[in-house]
């Protein structure tokens, strides 16, 4: 029963694709590291036409992360949907879909289900072409069998999520565009460009991830400061933290006492961190929108990931040099990671920045 409504919504009258005759799109663009990565999506996309426009949809915070691209027409911020029940991230989601009906020319769906609710929203926003992953096989229903898909696009189980953003382009006729992430900043492009000390080696460490099972704990973390902090005389640490923990981190390194230990400057938007981060030497991070911004830059990089194998395929850093840390525990969770795994892998790029 549940297949015949979903079929019943899903299917279309479908016209010829014309890629040349879209004028107006709509891009969910998620959460930071979700933002960054379909960075060269975007701007590859913004080549389609000189009269196109594109509406990006963001989780708040991110807006200062794209409200300096030239290209993208406005940036709708919504809150994050961790914290809704399903039944309002349903109703949020239908009520957009009637404010824009027949607004846009071009929709992703970068989600592969089928199910009811989510088929009957893209029905109520009507765009003239819907680009969509093969579906899951549920209900009875075919991978590609729903035809509100004007186009649907195949993807690797392996590949990593840059890659999957630009083989949604494939239909509209943009292939080999450059993969390579790209930040507009604005004001704080050059801002912090004298903020570190030149003589020392500056490593900025993320230890907040989303969640707390992708996260260093506090013991953990001190643990890890004072074991780099021994390293190199030349060695200083910059302790990142969201603005709502700055003053618990700043206890932790007043306790700690140790000379190159400094808790980083607080900043008010991602996109002020990410113009700190723009001019440092090394970042160390779980994993966490954080690797994304240095991978920009192409920062050397330590990368703390959870056990899982997709997990990590799909948001591997992208910066030319970088090491990985992994958890040893099942699961989406950094349970298990080895501290000194850490602090050698750090240690080499150490090594190498004193020789060069």
């Amino acid at each position: 029963m549940r297949g015949f409504f979903i079929r019943l919504i899903g299917n279309k009258n479908q016209e010829e694709f014309k890629p040349e005759t879209i004028q107006t799109v709509y891009i969910v663009g998620g959460r930071m590291g979700d933002i960054i990565v379909k960075t060269p999506m975007l701007e590859a996309l913004s080549k389609l036409n000189k009269n196109l426009k594109i509406d990006i949809e963001v989780i708040k915070g991110g807006e200062y992360l794209v409200q300096n691209i030239p290209y993208i027409n406005e940036v709708l911020v919504k809150n994050s949907y961790l914290k809704k029940s399903r039944f309002k991230r349903i109703l949020d989601s239908l009520k957009f879909s009637l404010k824009n009906r027949g607004k846009y020319d071009l929709y992703f769906d970068f989600t592969n289900n089928s199910r009811f609710f989510h088929i009957l929203s893209l029905k109520i926003l009507s765009p003239k072409y819907l680009i969509g992953i093969h579906r899951l096989e549920k209900f009875g229903i075919r991978k590609d069998e729903l035809t509100i898909f004007d186009k649907y696009v195949e993807v690797n189980s392996d590949a990593h999520a840059v890659d999957i953003n630009m083989d949604f382009l494939e239909p509209l006729g943009l292939k080999g565009e450059s993969t390579k992430y790209k930040l507009y900043l604005g004001q704080n492009e050059e801002k912090f460009k004298e903020y570190f000390d030149k003589n020392r080696i500056n490593i900025v460490i993320n230890h907040r991830a989303s969640t707390e099972k992708r996260s260093f704990n506090y013991a953990e973390l001190k643990e890890i400061l004072i074991k780099l902090s021994k390293i190199d005389f030349k060695v200083k640490l910059y302790l990142a933290s969201m603005p709502n923990e700055y003053e618990k981190l700043k206890i932790v390194v007043e306790e700690l006492d140790i000379e190159n230990i400094q808790l980083l400057m607080k900043t008010d938007t991602i996109g002020e961190f990410a113009g700190i981060i723009k001019y440092c030497d090394l970042v160390l991070s779980v994993d966490t929108g954080v690797v994304h911004i240095a991978s920009v830059y192409d920062k050397p990089l330590v990368g703390v990931y959870p056990f899982s194998e997709n997990s990590y395929k799909l948001f591997a850093p992208r910066s030319s040099r970088y090491e990985v840390v992994r958890g040893t525990k099942e699961g989406y969770t950094i349970e298990g990671f080895s501290v000194d795994e850490i602090v050698e892998k750090t240690r080499a790029f150490i090594g190498e920045m004193n020789r060069l």
